[in-house]
C-alpha cells in the first residue's frame, strides 16, 4: 500500500510541468497615492458607509434640538418619544375602524369612542358616512363603500 502510494506522488510530481512565476507589483489603490482614478468614487461611497452610524446619531441629535411644542419651546427626547408613541396608537386605532367599516366582516353601522372623540359609521346604499365628534367640533365624511 505504502509502494503506491509513493509511485503515485512520484507520478504526479514527475508530470508536472514547470510553473511560471512572474514578479508581485504593488499598486496603490487610492488615487491621491498613484492608484487609478476610476478607483475615487469607490473609496468615497466606502468612508461615507464608514461613518453612516455617527451621521445618523447627529441627524436623531438635531431632530431631538429642533422640535418644538406648542409653546416653541424644544421639546425632550421624552416629550418627542411620548408623540411619537401616541401617534402610533391613534394609527393603530384608526386601522382597527377601517377594518370595522370596511374589512373582512364590515359592519353596517357602529359608534367608536375613546377620549372625548365619538366616532358614528353608518352605510348608506353605496356608501358610508362617518361622523367624526370631538367634543367641540362635528365633522362629517361620505366614503364609498367598495365592492
Amino acid at each position: 500500500m505504502k509502494t503506491r502510494i509513493l509511485a503515485a506522488s512520484a507520478l504526479l510530481m514527475l508530470s508536472a510541468g514547470p510553473v511560471p512565476a512572474g514578479n508581485l507589483i504593488y499598486q496603490p489603490v487610492n488615487p491621491a497615492f498613484g492608484g487609478s482614478p476610476l478607483n475615487g468614487n469607490w473609496l468615497q461611497s466606502e468612508a461615507n458607509a464608514q461613518n453612516m452610524p455617527q451621521a445618523r446619531e447627529q441627524r436623531l441629535n438635531q431632530i431631538f434640538t429642533s422640535q418644538t411644542g406648542r409653546n416653541g419651546q424644544s421639546l425632550t427626547p421624552g416629550q418627542i418619544f411620548a408623540q411619537q408613541l401616541q401617534s402610533q396608537l391613534y394609527s393603530s386605532l384608526a386601522n382597527q375602524i377601517t377594518r370595522a367599516i370596511f374589512g373582512e366582516n364590515a359592519q353596517q353601522s357602529g359608534t367608536f369612542e375613546f377620549q372625548g372623540t365619538k366616532i358614528d359609521f353608518n352605510r348608506e346604499g353605496a356608501n358610508v358616512r362617518i361622523n367624526i365628534f370631538d367634543g367641540q367640533t362635528n365633522s362629517t365624511v361620505l366614503v364609498p363603500a367598495g365592492p
